[in-house]
């Protein structure tokens, strides 16, 4: 397995190099999350979040019910082997596939499943020391193109925005953040309530004579750059451990979008759907696929034959081959994808439900 580590470890990554390969990885987004070419905007089996349960319940009928054999085991570990002509129950599933309730032999860890990259905070974080100082490290500031304005005045305005989020306030009228009576009079002493409706309403993060050609090709033109540099920090930032984990977030917003989703298992329903990869142990976001709807006509001989192996697998794909382990939940943990990840030197742990068809009943 190939090191991660820099020749230099006091120089840090630059977000350039990553967002080279965020941008082929977003490349694939246009064929890889597509619908059925002739009927819905939202593709089957995405249109409902992960807690919804899969269609029907277990059929009681006897044609279905799982096949019993019985076949002798064979010595594939160093420990003892078995009795001589013991025999282990086998179960067949619908799906033709077998299953054994013997446990699998064990075996130690080789020493190239080892993860030997230093793991968690990389240095270019270690001369944190204020909040501004974090924010920074994902927001850089050789992106910020300032007319009529200054880098101060920037952070201010964005640190108004958070803090309009921190205190709940992100639907609340500016003249009651700005109000006299506020308990809060930091919105007046940072700047006037006109400037700052000011900047918010000619504040961009693309170029917009060039945004109509984008959007043909991508739907997130509009952030895309901002949001694909967002992402390559957040990887310089920090190294995963062992385990990662791969979930689905509604993030609630009613402005127009034409990529909205609707999830009638979440609270708010209405919202921007995220896949995010995670590092299991302490939480931290390492990448992510926004679903964007269909973006471009396919034939069904391009599409992809399992979309929701295809959703796991893009999240995950800067740590395929590290002999990690992925987790996942119910809607997503399927046998053939535990097999594809396995023969990439990656582990699938996930939830199934008794009705797959893989499982045996």
């Amino acid at each position: 397995m190939k090191s991660n580590k820099r020749s230099d470890p006091n120089q840090s990554t630059h977000w350039h190099e990553l967002t080279e390969n965020i941008e082929e990885d977003a490349r694939d987004e246009d064929n890889a999350v597509t619908d059925d070419p002739e009927n819905s905007e939202i593709p089957n089996g995405l249109e409902n979040s992960s807690e919804e349960s899969d269609e029907g319940s277990i059929e009681n009928d006897s044609g279905d019910e799982s096949d019993t054999s019985y076949a002798e085991t064979e010595h594939t570990s160093d420990e003892e082997p078995p009795l001589e002509g013991s025999e282990v129950k086998i179960f067949s599933t619908r799906s033709g596939r077998q299953w054994t309730a013997e446990e699998p032999p064990k075996r130690k860890l080789s020493l190239a499943s080892i993860i030997k990259q230093r793991i968690g905070v990389e240095r270019l974080t270690t001369t944190i020391e204020t909040v501004k100082d974090a924010f920074q490290c994902l927001i850089t500031k050789d992106r910020i193109l300032l007319l009529e304005t200054d880098s101060n005045e920037i952070w201010a305005f964005i640190g108004i925005l958070i803090l309009a989020g921190v205190h709940r306030s992100k639907n609340a009228d500016l003249n009651d953040l700005w109000s006299t009576i506020n308990e809060r009079p930091i919105f007046r002493a940072t700047m006037a309530k006109n400037r700052f409706k000011s900047l918010l309403r000619f504040c961009r993060f693309d170029n917009i004579a060039t945004r109509e050609q984008r959007l043909k090709g991508n739907k997130l033109a509009p952030i895309r750059e901002l949001w694909l540099m967002f992402l390559a920090q957040l990887r310089i930032c920090y190294t995963p451990g062992e385990s990662l984990a791969v979930d689905e977030q509604l993030i609630l917003t009613c402005d127009c979008c034409n990529f909205h989703q609707y999830i009638p298992s979440k609270p708010g329903k209405y919202g921007l759907k995220i896949l995010w990869c995670c590092d299991s142990s302490t939480a931290y976001p390492l990448n992510r696929d926004v679903y964007l709807g269909r973006q471009s006509e396919t034939s069904a001989a391009t599409q992809a034959t399992n979309r929701i192996s295809n959703l796991v697998k893009r999240p995950v794909r800067p740590w395929i081959n590290t002999d990690r382990t992925v987790t996942t939940d119910n809607y997503f943990s399927s046998v053939e994808l535990g097999e594809e990840l396995l023969g990439m030197n990656t582990t699938l742990v996930g939830t199934m439900r008794r009705s797959k068809k893989e499982i045996p009943r």
